[in-house]
C-alpha cells in the first residue's frame, strides 16, 4: 500500500496538482528580479518561505495565511500571474517541489533551496499524507510509506535525487543552499545570510544599528514555531482564493480527524524539530534508510550535511543488534 498519486503524462504527480499547472511548472524558468524557492515537500517549505517574506517585509508582520500565499506563486499548484510585489521594487516569489536542475537554471535568477534529513522528511511526509483525504492514505502504516518513500516513486520523485541535484548546483553564486538543522540551530544567523543573499537593502535594514537590532529580534520572534502556526492555518471552510477553493472542493478534501485539533483547520507548521524520526524508526527501518543511503548516494558528498544524525541512526542500529 502506498499514498495515492495522479499519473501525468505517465510521471507520477501530488494528486492535489492537474495537468496544465505541471506542465507549466515544469516549463517555468524564473527571470531576473525572480526568487524561486525550491524543495522536496516535508523539508521546511513554509519556514523558510516565511522568514523570507518577513525580511523582504522589513520585519512586518505577515497576517494570514491568505496573505501568506498571496505573496508567493507555488508554481505546481496556481497559475503563474504576478499580482503583487511584497514591497516596491523587491523580488517575485515563487515556490515548487520540483527539483533544481541545471537544464532550467538561469544565472540571473535566485534560488533557495531548503535541504532536510531523510530520516526527519520521512516521519513528517507521514503524517502529511495520513491528514489529507486525497492520498487515501489515513490509516495507512509508518512501515508501508517508508517503502513508497524509499522507491520515490508516489508522486513527488525520489527524496535523494532531489536534493543531490541541487546539493551540485550549491556552489552557484545565486543559489542559497541552507538546511532546515543549521536554520533551527541558528536562526539568527541564517536569517542574516538570507538577508544578505536576497538584496543589499536586506542586509543594511538588518545592520543598520539599534533600528537593525530590533528589526532582526522582530523577524525572530514572529518566526518562532508558535506564533507562526498562528498565522500558517488554512480555514478548510472560508477559503479566500477562489483557484484553492475550487481545487478542494473539487476532491471533496477532507481531514483526518484522527491527526487534526479541528478538522475544519489545516495547520502548516506541525513539530518544527529536529530528531522526531527517534520516535518512529525500529531497527529493520532504519537499516532499510541506511542501505538506500548508501545505494543512492554513493559518490556525492551529499550526506556530509548530516554526519552526525547518520552516526546516530548507526549508534542505534548497533545497539539494537546486540
Amino acid at each position: 500500500k502506498k499514498p495515492f498519486c495522479n499519473v501525468i503524462d505517465g510521471v507520477p504527480r501530488c494528486p492535489f496538482t492537474v495537468p496544465e499547472r505541471i506542465r507549466q511548472a515544469l516549463d517555468f524558468v524564473p527571470q531576473k528580479g525572480d526568487l524561486l524557492q525550491v524543495t522536496y515537500p516535508k523539508s521546511g517549505t513554509h519556514f523558510v518561505q516565511y522568514i523570507t517574506q518577513l525580511i523582504l517585509k522589513e520585519g512586518a508582520s505577515v497576517d494570514s495565511h491568505e496573505d501568506f500565499i498571496g505573496a508567493v506563486v507555488f508554481i505546481d499548484y496556481y497559475e503563474v500571474h504576478w499580482e503583487r510585489h511584497l514591497a516596491p521594487g523587491s523580488l517575485k516569489l515563487f515556490m515548487t517541489h520540483l527539483p533544481l536542475c541545471r537544464d532550467k537554471f538561469n544565472p540571473e535568477a535566485k534560488y533557495v533551496y531548503v535541504a532536510r534529513n531523510p530520516w526527519d522528511v520521512c516521519v513528517s511526509f507521514y503524517y502529511h499524507v495520513r491528514t489529507f483525504s486525497f492520498f487515501k492514505f489515513e490509516d495507512g502504516s509508518f512501515d508501508d510509506f517508508l517503502d513508497a518513500f524509499l522507491e520515490g516513486n508516489f508522486g513527488y520523485g525520489d527524496y535523494f535525487e532531489h536534493v543531490m541535484s541541487a546539493y551540485g548546483l550549491r556552489n552557484e553564486p545565486n543559489v542559497f543552499f541552507l538546511t532546515y538543522e543549521e536554520l533551527k540551530r541558528d536562526t539568527p544567523g541564517t536569517v542574516i545570510r538570507l538577508a544578505r543573499f536576497l538584496g543589499d537593502r536586506y542586509i543594511m535594514m538588518l545592520e543598520d544599528g539599534e533600528t537593525g537590532r530590533k528589526r532582526l529580534e522582530l523577524i525572530l520572534e514572529r518566526a518562532k514555531p508558535e506564533n507562526m502556526r498562528k498565522v500558517m492555518e488554512l480555514d478548510m471552510v472560508n477559503i479566500g482564493r477562489e483557484d484553492l477553493k475550487t481545487r478542494i472542493t473539487d476532491l471533496n478534501v477532507t481531514l483526518n480527524a484522527a491527526l487534526v485539533r479541528d478538522p475544519t483547520h489545516f495547520n502548516i507548521v506541525r513539530q518544527c524539530k529536529v530528531g522526531s524520526w527517534k520516535e518512529h524508526f525500529n531497527l529493520e527501518q532504519l537499516q532499510r534508510m541506511e542501505a538506500a543511503i548508501e545505494k543512492k548516494t554513493r559518490g556525492s558528498g551529499v550526506m556530509k550535511l548530516w554526519e552526525d544524525i547518520r552516526q546516530e541512526a548507526l549508534r542505534v542500529i548497533e545497539e539494537l543488534c546486540r
